[in-house]
């Protein structure tokens, strides 16, 4: 094989900086590290054995994401959300995943198209016994699965940066946010037939009406919540 003539291209690493971003966001995500917890930076260090300066590097780009508060000369919290935040990120998600929806269902084939109703009865399932965590695990494959079929990339990506701060402030308020069970059980009700038959269109308006995107003439109440223990 004949040797290019110009020097050779520059090879990508994993930089550390990215190692501690996905550890310690995957530790926010999942709740090993909870709202209003202290992130010290040496027991971040001592946890992943590297130097200060990629953790701290990490915990600027999570600050980004909305994940944690940094506070100049003080401290760095894992981030509270606010019920408006928690509101607001779910409708902002209902917005693009509405067109995720309308452009991936035509493309799917048969046997993606059935996992997905599978996931979607899976939903269905744990809104009829009221069960948060496990909906909010359902909905996050059938979001996996129409993500990784969508034909339009860029509008992959836009909801790939979405999901975090969405499943954050979703998970972290499990235990004070009362969905409109109701309104979750019409609406995958609706993205279920609209999937069986095909209808992409119908499938996109479920899916924004269940995250409260106005409507003609539909309107459904908003989700309740408990009074929170202030952090200290």
């Amino acid at each position: 094989m004949p040797v290019p003539p110009a020097s050779k291209p520059p090879m990508r690493r994993r930089l550390l900086r990215d190692e501690a971003l996905d550890a310690i966001r995957a530790a926010i995500l999942d709740g090993t590290f909870e709202p209003g917890e202290v992130l010290e930076d040496a027991s971040l260090q001592e946890w992943l054995g590297i130097s200060r300066t990629p953790i701290r590097d990490a915990l600027k780009a999570l600050q980004i994401e909305g994940l944690v508060d940094v506070k100049a000369q003080s401290s760095t919290r894992v981030a509270s959300p606010s019920p408006e935040e928690v509101e607001d990120n779910l409708q902002a998600m209902g917005a693009v995943m509405g067109g995720v929806m309308r452009i991936t269902v035509p493309v799917l084939d048969e046997s993606s198209k059935e996992a997905l109703v599978e996931r979607v009865e899976q939903c269905r399932a744990a809104v009829a016994i009221h069960d948060n965590a496990r909906h909010l695990d359902a909905a996050l494959d059938v979001y996996e699965i129409l993500l990784n079929h969508c034909p339009n990339r860029v509008l992959v990506k836009l909801a790939q940066s979405s999901l975090s701060p969405l499943t954050f402030g979703y998970r972290a308020s499990i235990g004070v946010r009362i969905p409109n069970w109701d309104l979750l059980e019409v609406g995958w009700q609706r993205v279920q037939d609209g999937l069986t038959a095909g209808d992409n269109v119908l499938t996109e308006l479920a899916f924004e009406e269940m995250h409260r995107l106005p409507l003609p003439d539909v309107h459904w109440d908003a989700a309740t919540w408990r009074e929170q223990t202030a952090t200290p």
